[in-house]
């Protein structure tokens, strides 16, 4: 089997032997992918446009793959963040779904490739509103988390201004507590000097939000 029709057998088995499987040889056969794909990348492209995610989603070891032991693919990888949220906020598919994006590895994205990183997320908090389905929001929101994993603080990226403004809008608006607390959560876990204090709706930084206070303003 090739590359495509191994990946559609994990799909069909929803990644029983995936999961069975030694390390070794998955790793040797997502090396095998990154290979394939930098020698096919339409086809490669075209399988994960092909594929909705779902509970066990091949999805998940083509993100691996390409964002583990690549950094040649990260436009497709971007593009696929679009594509299932989109599909999640279009109910294709179930909201959960989004975690199949939690398998794109960040950080050789986020030391290489800054600027697709800081594409993802700004497109990630850019779907945070406070009319989404509960569900919806709370899965964007632990993506966030995800991707944040890597960023540092002092790399001072001006768009983080912009991510904390839609954050704390959530979490001052949300109609759902959960969202709202998630929201918080978030926030605290981009910057471990910003909390809130006793009023919730009263959001307090030592470091990042007083380089941007002005989106804080009363």
């Amino acid at each position: 089997m090739d590359i495509i029709e191994q990946l559609k057998f994990h799909e069909k088995d929803q990644l029983s032997k995936w999961i069975a499987s030694e390390e070794k040889t998955n790793r040797r056969f997502s090396k095998d992918l990154v290979n394939f794909a930098n020698e096919n990348p339409d086809k490669i492209k075209q399988y994960c446009i092909n594929t909705l995610p779902k509970e066990f989603s091949s999805l998940s070891i083509v993100y691996e793959a390409l964002s583990e032991f690549s950094v040649a693919h990260n436009t497709l990888l971007l593009e696929e963040v679009k594509r299932v949220i989109t599909l999640a906020k279009a109910k294709k598919i179930k909201a959960e779904y989004i975690e199949v994006l939690e398998d794109i590895e960040t950080e050789d994205i986020y030391s290489k490739d800054e600027t697709i990183y800081i594409e993802i997320i700004d497109y990630i908090t850019s779907e945070l509103h406070i009319d989404n389905e509960e569900k919806l929001n709370l899965q964007l929101l632990n993506l966030i988390d995800w991707f944040l994993i890597e960023y540092d603080e002092d790399d001072d990226i001006k768009e983080v201004s912009v991510w904390i403004s839609r954050m704390k809008h959530l979490a001052e608006n949300a109609k759902q507590p959960e969202v709202r607390e998630e929201a918080r959560d978030a926030l605290e876990n981009l910057d471990e000097n910003l909390s809130y204090n006793e009023n919730p709706l009263n959001l307090e930084s030592s470091s990042i939000l007083n380089k941007i206070s002005s989106f804080f303003k009363r």
